[in-house]
């Protein structure tokens, strides 16, 4: 049985320093590094711990840039961010509809980034609104086709039953549940 003790205060503080100078060599190029990035990277929940989840990346550099300095707006931003995220996450998501929720999410906030920067441009020339206008165009067909993209997978995930029984039909529409491999 794996051993589930709860690290101390101070195991805590010495992973993290350790976790703090094993990303220090490999921020300044240290080879020696990498089979230890691996290794650690080999975790459960380790991946992004050296910046490698690049939606994660997106959505803080989209938030930073919306909310410039303000913090309260920033975490408010990333907390509807992951309200959504879990709605059309569902129960259950395949590793498909992860990624396809996560295109979802990030179109939909450069919608909304498009449509605040074009609504608070109220002195821009006509040059500049056709810009925020074609912006908004843009990040729109994107933000569609990422949730037709959505739809369409979970669509053909949903195996649908049709039953006969004499004069009445039965039909049944459940969530396809995809056992996973191994080898």
């Amino acid at each position: 049985m794996a051993d589930t003790k709860t690290p101390t205060a101070k195991e805590t503080r010495a992973a993290h320093t350790e976790l703090t100078n094993l990303a220090e060599r490999a921020r300044t190029g240290d080879e020696t590094a990498v089979p230890l990035i691996r290794e650690f990277l080999q975790r459960p929940g380790a991946v992004g711990a050296f910046g490698g989840d690049l939606a994660e990346q997106v959505f803080v550099s989209m938030t930073k840039s919306i909310a410039g300095k303000n913090l309260g707006f920033r975490e408010d931003v990333r907390c509807k961010l992951d309200r959504l995220r879990a709605e059309l996450s569902g129960d259950n998501p395949t590793p498909v509809e992860r990624v396809l929720v996560e295109r979802v999410v990030a179109c939909w906030l450069q919608v909304q980034d498009a449509e605040l920067r074009a609504a608070q441009a109220t002195d821009a020339s006509i040059k500049q609104a056709d810009f925020h206008q074609r912006r908004m165009d843009a990040t729109n067909r994107r933000f569609l086709a990422a949730v037709k993209t959505l739809a369409l997978v979970r669509k053909l995930a949903v195996p649908v039953l049709q039953v006969n029984i004499a004069k009445k039909q039965v039909n049944v529409a459940a969530n396809a549940v995809v056992p996973a491999t191994v080898g």
